[in-house]
């Protein structure tokens, strides 16, 4: 299991605080750990890291770095969560971009999207069912291509 960490970086607090040449970075390793543990974690990393040299503690420098490891946590927990879901469902929808594109362009990309959602939903197919997977994508993306085409020109 790959082991996930989240950094704590101190923000720029005032004067006061912790100088900016004293900034520290600490990584907190988050495998087999509960929330409360993490969370204990980062509470006494922020307040290692918000500690001047005369050993006084900076409140303000504490809240804004626990706040800065939170959103960390939060981002490192969502990529797994997306990560996870990912790999469990199949690729239903890819968006392929026309910005700048001939036409030959776009339409060699609708079939390189076909070509990966339906080898994403048919892993264990065969191939003649994925060329017929393909083959549907493809005229499906095209039917969707020309009507988008047909309304942004009534649009106009």
């Amino acid at each position: 299991m790959k082991k996930f960490a989240i950094l704590a970086a101190v923000a720029a607090v005032s004067a006061v605080a912790v100088p900016a040449s004293a900034a520290q970075l600490v990584r907190i390793s988050l495998a087999g750990k509960s929330t409360a543990q993490i969370d204990a974690e980062i509470r006494a990393a922020a307040q290692t890291v918000c500690t001047d040299r005369k050993a006084v503690v900076s409140n303000a420098c504490v809240i804004s770095t626990i706040g800065d490891a939170q959103r960390q946590l939060n981002g490192v927990i969502q990529t797994r969560t997306v990560k996870t879901a990912v790999r469990s469902e199949a690729v239903t929808v890819i968006r392929v971009s026309l910005k700048g594109k001939s036409a030959d362009q776009i339409n060699a990309d609708i079939k390189l999207a076909a070509e990966a959602v339906c080898k994403a939903a048919n892993s264990s197919g065969s191939r003649a069912d994925i060329r017929a997977c393909v083959g549907g994508t493809v005229r499906s993306a095209k039917a969707q291509l020309q009507a988008a085409t047909v309304s942004n020109r009534q649009d106009a």
